[in-house]
């Protein structure tokens, strides 16, 4: 059982790791989107364009810009979740190590019980057939 919660804790956490990886993907193409969006707007400018084209611009850039700190946080919070669930693995590989090594000592001491008991069955054979 304590096997089977451990890799339900590494699925959870690869899960976790994959969503922060998706997420700052999403931030690099908002990111260069805007710088994209940028270059288009200062090209633009720089051959001329009306009044309500610039406001659009610019209402757009500022759209992108909120986004980008939309997403920063959604990382932020994605970082969290990664480091709850690194934990939660940790102190379920914990357990389950812990339980491998008790379970492995339990296993050795019953071992050396059976070598003492054979040992001893042996003796006595061997000391029955000297007196006999």
């Amino acid at each position: 059982m304590a096997r089977d919660c451990e890799r339900e804790a590494a699925k959870a956490l690869g899960s976790a790791l994959k969503n922060l990886e998706d997420q700052v993907e999403r931030l690099d193409n908002l990111i260069r989107y805007q710088a994209d969006y940028n270059q288009r707007l200062n090209s633009s400018a720089s051959t001329g364009m009306n009044a309500q084209k610039l406001n659009e611009y610019i209402e757009f850039l500022s759209k992108l810009t909120i986004a980008i700190e939309r997403q920063e946080q959604v990382i932020e919070q994605a970082k969290q979740a990664l480091q709850e669930k690194k934990l939660f693995w940790f102190s379920k590989r914990g357990r389950s190590k812990a339980l491998d090594s008790v379970l492995e000592r339990y296993v050795q001491d019953e071992a050396k019980q059976l070598d003492k008991r054979e040992q001893h069955e042996l003796d006595d054979r061997n000391n029955r057939t000297k007196t006999d």
